[in-house]
């Protein structure tokens, strides 16, 4: 088995480091465990045999720190991915790969996700700067996604002020919108990965469907 680990509160770097670390297997051969996921769950699939050819790739999302592999899982033909959205003691994990992402002023997709939901022209200004700090289209596609879920509902545990910024984004948009607009950048992301698109046109498609 291969293990890497990825930690660090540069979450825009991580989640573009870890898309990237996908992109590099099949997408039948990758699974991702999030946040809470059960321990033996996530154990047996790894012990699990693919219908398809090729290395797995199995990811589980902030994982309990105290989470240890057993000798046995070793052997395994998998590459396991532990991923963090902050700074982790990596003794526990002393073979691994390890990958930091320390905080830094790197740039952030958040802005750009705050103009799409506010339907602000701006939002392209944003998307170059994403484009020209190296993000791909499958990142900002995957935190479209993200923030739609968001608008839609969101979680009872995020801050006071998420809520209450999600909450003015929200009325631009009806429950219709959203849900069109969820099935749009579905079809936007198929044609991308289909490579009936390339991403400049996605990208630019993406901003439009907020704005207009």
């Amino acid at each position: 088995m291969k293990l890497l680990l990825l930690h660090g509160l540069a979450i825009a770097s991580s989640r573009k480091k870890l898309t990237d670390i996908k992109q590099s297997f099949t997408p039948d051969n990758v699974v991702t465990f999030e946040k809470g996921a059960e321990q033996q769950e996530v154990l047996a699939n790894l012990q699990s045999l693919s219908l398809f050819a090729g290395e797995r790739l199995v990811v589980w999302e902030n994982p309990p720190e105290s989470f240890q592999l057993a000798v046995f899982y070793s052997q395994l033909p998998v590459t396991l991915a532990l991923w963090f959205d902050h700074e982790v003691d990596t003794k526990n994990w002393k073979d691994a790969q390890t990958l930091f992402f320390p905080e830094a002023k790197e740039i952030s997709v958040f802005p750009f996700l705050d103009h799409l939901g506010n339907k602000e022209s701006s939002a392209f200004s944003e998307l170059d700067k994403l484009k020209r700090g190296g993000f791909d289209s499958q990142y900002i596609i995957t935190m479209i996604f993200y923030l739609l879920r968001n608008l839609v509902a969101t979680p009872k545990s995020a801050k006071a002020f998420v809520k209450s910024k999600n909450e003015r984004m929200k009325a631009n948009f009806s429950l219709e919108e959203l849900v069109k607009l969820y099935r749009s950048v579905l079809d936007l992301d198929f044609k991308v990965k289909s490579g009936l698109l390339d991403e400049t046109q996605a990208q630019f498609l993406l901003v439009n469907l907020f704005l207009y």
